[in-house]
């Protein structure tokens, strides 16, 4: 996306504008090729591709977008994507810092992503090829738990790394989204909020 960077260390207007359009059509990923594999600035293009994705980010209005998102949508819908819905909805509403899924085969993950939430979605699965698979998806971030057995001490587990990881502070809040049978894919069923202390 930045070819001229193979061997130049600015882009091109054009390069830039096609990432930041790239971004605002609501691209998961970018990738850069030639310009890190042997291009001589790799890191100055990892670089500039970094800020202008996150300058584009800045200019989506995310509940325009997730209006625009449900009414392209339609009815009916899962139980899992109406926990996701309801999830970004409320996320949006009272403006949480994260939403927490726990997630064994990434759908969850994955349903919650395609409304674009402006917080970050902290994705948690026991499965490395769930984790790998889910970092190309934008606004997810993943943690491997070895298990989902007693999902609410999973829950806070989870809400100190988010802390560590300066994804909340206290006084937040976060949405955490789970199925009540543990560890049974697809049975993503219930929603709850709660409060950084």
């Amino acid at each position: 996306m930045l070819e001229s960077m193979t061997k130049n260390p600015r882009p091109t207007r054009a390069e830039v504008t096609d990432v930041a359009n790239a971004v605002l059509d609501g691209t998961d990923c970018v990738m850069l090729s030639g310009e890190t594999a042997g291009g001589k600035f790799p890191v100055e293009a990892v670089t500039i591709m970094s800020k202008i994705c996150l300058e584009a980010e800045a200019c989506v209005d995310y509940k325009l977008l997730y209006q625009s998102l449900v009414n392209a949508i339609h009815t009916p819908i899962s139980v899992q994507e109406a926990v996701a819905r309801s999830a970004v909805e409320t996320a949006e509403s009272i403006e949480a810092s994260v939403i927490i899924t726990l997630t064994e085969t990434g759908y969850t993950a994955r349903l919650i992503a395609k409304y674009k939430p402006s917080c970050t979605i902290l994705a948690l699965s026991a499965s490395d090829s769930t984790v790998r698979c889910l970092n190309v998806h934008r606004g997810v971030t993943c943690m491997k738990v070895g298990s989902f057995q007693g999902t609410d001490n999973v829950l806070r587990n989870a809400i100190e790394i988010a802390k560590e990881r300066n994804l909340v502070k206290q006084g937040d809040s976060a949405i955490c989204i789970h199925g009540i049978k543990e560890e049974v894919a697809g049975s993503t069923n219930l929603m709850k909020v709660v409060q950084i202390e």
